[in-house]
């Protein structure tokens, strides 16, 4: 089976590039994709493959096999990021400012390829694969409203996979465990006393004591977490009154938290409670704290993950594949994880031995990577669904 489901996915490349390049050209914001919904909507139809919709713009196709048997879930998300492309490509996005600077555009490709292939193969399938087009990923939403949809209550397995351009084109990174980190939030409001500048004597400018506040913090976070501690603690937005002319009476700043030990939001929300406080009090000033988080971190389940291992090595090779440490990263991923066992991989789309981060203008995944993407997937799913059938 796995030699004719590669030439299936041979069969079906040039069908891959074109859908591929259809959302590259055609980005939208998160939870607002409504032409890619559209346009995935339209090509299922035409496969015949039936779906649900949940949230906004998340579809979730259903393909059902020859015969009873366990229910897998594909997922892959949709949404775009608020860059303006600089790729020189000739499919580069005709959104002003908006741009898949993330790999997303792939993504939907393989799921729209791996919907076609594995609709025209379900005869030899025993099972269910419902395959996810998701959503607000970018935002953190999205996985969410599929999860509370209930059209996922059934699931018994479920695999997730990004492109990454830091990666050789067909090199497969994926790991044990813990992969991605905690996040979480904070904002602080400080409200101090405005006036106008030349009797700033009986003001409490909001300005001056958040910035004792955020120097306060900086230092704390050094002191508490060591470089080995792998925390990350980035001020993100900080706002004032725009006039020149006036002492602000208000000031707010958000923050943004990431590690790879729940532990440590024990001390953070110890920081974020006794500084802001103890600084407003000695300046006059009033503060507010909101935290918020931590939220999930990709977990990858042992027996998931074997299996994903041995179709990578299978398919592509014992080369094909290195182990991942966790990253800083968040992925929303987790959400699905808490309750559904299953495996979040990256595949390697470098341009001609050009590595870069995702995120930037000039982010630009190798369309071959639709190959090894779909390939893997449907071969998942023959091994998941099938794994005492023996069919070949």
């Amino acid at each position: 089976m796995s030699r004719n489901i590669r030439e299936k996915v041979l069969d079906n490349y040039e069908y891959l590039i074109e859908v591929r390049k259809h959302f590259h050209m055609y980005p939208e914001l998160s939870c607002r994709e409504y032409g890619t919904a559209a346009f995935i909507k339209k090509e299922l139809e035409k496969f015949q493959v039936s779906y649900e919709v949940a949230g906004e713009n998340s579809i979730v196709a259903i393909i059902k096999g020859n015969g009873e048997g366990k229910t897998l879930a594909l997922r892959g998300d949709i949404d775009a990021l608020p860059i303006q492309e600089d790729t020189g490509a000739e499919f580069a996005s005709k959104n002003k400012g908006v741009m898949h600077a993330c790999g997303h555009d792939c993504h939907a490709a393989f799921m729209l390829g791996t919907a076609k292939i594995l609709n025209e193969l379900k005869e030899y399938i025993n099972g269910t694969v419902k395959i996810i087009f998701q959503e607000g990923e970018e935002i953190g939403v999205g996985a969410r409203n599929i999860m509370s949809s209930g059209l996922l209550n059934d699931v018994d397995n479920i695999v997730g996979l990004h492109v990454s351009q830091e990666l050789d084109l067909g090199k497969f990174t994926l790991g044990y465990g813990i992969q991605t980190s905690y996040g979480a939030g904070a904002k602080i409001k400080v409200l101090g006393k405005g006036g106008d500048i030349i009797s700033s004597g009986k003001s409490v400018n909001a300005l001056i004591v958040m910035g004792q506040i955020v120097t306060a913090i900086n230092a704390a976070v050094a002191y508490e977490f060591p470089s080995n501690q792998q925390v990350v603690l980035v001020p993100t937005i900080i706002k004032a009154r725009a006039e020149t002319n006036v002492v602000p009476d208000a000031a707010e700043i958000s923050y943004n938290f990431r590690t790879l030990n729940m532990i440590n939001f024990d001390t953070l929300k110890r920081i974020f409670a006794n500084i802001p406080q103890n600084i407003a009090r000695a300046y006059g000033a009033e503060v507010g704290i909101e935290l918020w988080g931590p939220g999930e971190a990709v977990n990858n389940e042992k027996e998931s993950t074997d299996r994903a291992i041995k179709i990578i090595k299978d398919s592509f090779g014992e080369d094909s594949i290195f182990s991942s440490k966790p990253f800083m990263g968040g992925e929303d991923f987790s959400i699905y994880q808490k309750t559904i066992p299953g495996v979040f991989a990256h595949v390697g789309g470098a341009v001609d031995g050009v590595y870069r981060n995702l995120h930037t203008d000039k982010t630009l995944i190798n369309e071959e990577v639709l190959k090894y993407g779909v390939e893997f997937l449907i071969n998942y799913a023959f091994e998941y669904l099938s794994e005492h059938d023996k069919i070949s």
